[in-house]
């Protein structure tokens, strides 16, 4: 009957455990900032996961003061998507944005499928404005996917504030 006991009582804890982990960082947005030695500037990471494996990246480098925003679908990368440039579109709490991108194509983690591009100057400002005050939801249209990933707001005022810092 002991044995039972702590054989239940290990599965509920070793439960508990991996149930607390799968949740951190969904449905949120997550700031890092690190130094990078080599521009001599910040580097600012904003990622939201949708999934294990789904989600954006926002990534600014303040030496460059550009913004990347990678989106990943959650489906395998193919080699016919090679040299593919989807046109990407944004919207912030069901307002488009003026910003068209033309993108890249290409692969993270365990061969995902992403879908990036590069904003700089007016645009790059547009976005992170409106990021930083979004009160909904954060849309992109990654132009590879037969929909677009659409994430909360929940984060984005911290988030939005370390990628409008990057780019000063």
């Amino acid at each position: 009957m002991k044995n039972v006991f702590i054989r239940i009582a290990t599965s509920v804890i070793t439960a508990g455990l991996f149930t607390g982990t799968a949740h951190a960082g969904f449905g949120s947005w997550t700031t890092d900032v690190d130094a990078d030695p080599f521009s001599g500037g910040n580097n600012v990471t904003v990622s939201y996961m949708s999934s294990l494996r789904s989600g954006a990246t926002l990534l600014c480098d303040s030496a460059t003061k550009a913004l990347t925003v990678r989106v990943i679908p959650g489906f395998v990368y193919d080699i016919r998507m090679e040299g593919f440039q989807p046109e990407m579109k944004f919207a912030i709490d069901s307002k488009k944005l003026e910003i068209d991108a033309v993108g890249e194509t290409g692969s993270v983690g365990d061969n995902l499928a992403i879908a990036q591009t590069v904003l700089t100057g007016d645009d790059a400002k547009a976005f992170v404005d409106a990021f930083a005050s979004a009160k909904k939801q954060v849309a992109v249209k990654d132009g590879i996917s037969s929909k677009p990933f659409i994430g909360k707001a929940t984060g984005s005022t911290a988030a939005g504030k370390a990628l409008l810092d990057c780019l000063k």
